[in-house]
């Protein structure tokens, strides 16, 4: 869609070549962020921005964005920033783990599940 970024998700140390290595989607879809681990736990090193408009059980896709200890909420406003951004072809990189490319110096890695 012209005028809209696309966020860029890459959880594989290589070229994603599988299922939940690696998406995109376009920013007006992100429903939120917010604290916790896979498990229902808290935890202090890693949030989820979830999204809207996949196929799954619930029609909705989440990253797992990990982040230094302490500075999680340096993290979530720098994505926000990044997906706020205004990049000449719309395409922003949050989390590409393959290139050490993170929107944010407190961000260190991400891990994708399409169908949440």
């Amino acid at each position: 869609m012209k005028g809209e970024n696309y966020l860029y998700f890459n959880a594989h140390t290589a070229e994603p070549a599988a299922d939940d290595k690696a998406f995109m989607i376009p920013a007006s879809t992100v429903l939120g962020m917010s604290p916790g681990a896979a498990n229902g736990l808290v935890d202090v090193d890693a949030f989820y921005l979830s999204c809207e408009g996949f196929t799954g059980t619930a029609g909705r896709a989440a990253v797992l964005i990990s982040c230094t200890e302490g500075k999680m909420v340096e993290a979530m406003d720098d994505l926000c920033a990044a997906m706020n951004s205004n990049p000449g072809d719309g395409f922003v990189v949050i989390a590409d783990v393959a290139n050490s490319n993170f929107c944010s110096p407190h961000i260190t890695g991400c891990a994708v599940d399409s169908a949440v």
